[in-house]
């Protein structure tokens, strides 16, 4: 295995932001006249972003047909500029993870389906600036995960010639299978919302447990 390029989910792989996730999707839910969803339901619902994120929410909560997606989503990511560094923070071990790969002169790159507009002030809460080559949150100019356009794209701009020196590092069903739609080496983020057995199940090329885990195979 020869990685020289690494590809970073956000959610439940670098940060542990379920908290502020919980809070606005609760604080949404509050504001229709919904009851709140619990921790186990958000960490199943994450990972296709946060209009998928609504919908689900929505129609667990009771819209089995989410009629009022597109209001509750407005209201979403209103309440998410208030909340989407709310009790955020890094998973053991990925600080040391990051040194390791800018030890090594391996570039480092950030693909999520979170909203772009917020990507960077959530890694704020823990990285530098330069930590990170290039930062792609969910726009309008790329389709969402596991869909392998903004992967290919951020591989080229960190430089790499080989797709197979390029590795995705994340935590769900969506991350594994955008690595394999890419072409790129996937690694399972065990410690992320989903756990070991989704990872599993979608045939990730390593499984880590923890972050430093990773540290042995570059």
């Amino acid at each position: 295995m020869n990685i020289k390029y690494a590809i970073f989910d956000l959610d439940g792989t670098l940060l542990d932001t379920i908290e502020s996730l919980i809070k606005t999707g609760n604080s949404m839910l509050k504001e229709l006249g919904y009851e709140p969803r619990s921790n186990k339901e958000f960490r199943k619902f994450i990972g296709y972003g946060a209009k998928e994120l609504v919908r689900q929410l929505i129609v667990a909560a009771g819209d089995e047909e989410a009629k009022q997606l597109e209001e509750a989503y407005k209201i979403y990511m209103q309440l998410f500029e208030e909340y989407c560094v709310y009790k955020v923070e890094p998973y053991p071990g990925i600080l040391e993870l990051i040194a390791a790969m800018q030890e090594r002169n391996i570039p480092l790159a950030v693909l999520t389906n979170k909203p772009h507009q917020m990507t960077g002030r959530v890694l704020a809460t823990t990285f530098s600036e330069d930590t990170f080559a290039y930062v792609l949150g969910q726009s309008t100019r790329f389709p969402r995960k596991p869909d392998p356009t903004a992967a290919h794209y951020i591989a080229e701009k960190l430089g790499a010639k080989n797709i197979q020196e390029v590795i995705m590092i994340g935590d769900s069903d969506a991350d594994i299978q955008t690595a394999k739609n890419a072409k790129m080496l996937s690694a399972g983020a065990a410690w992320g919302f989903r756990g070991s057995q989704e990872l599993i199940d979608n045939e990730c090329d390593i499984l880590l447990e923890k972050p430093t885990d990773l540290i042995q195979h570059l």
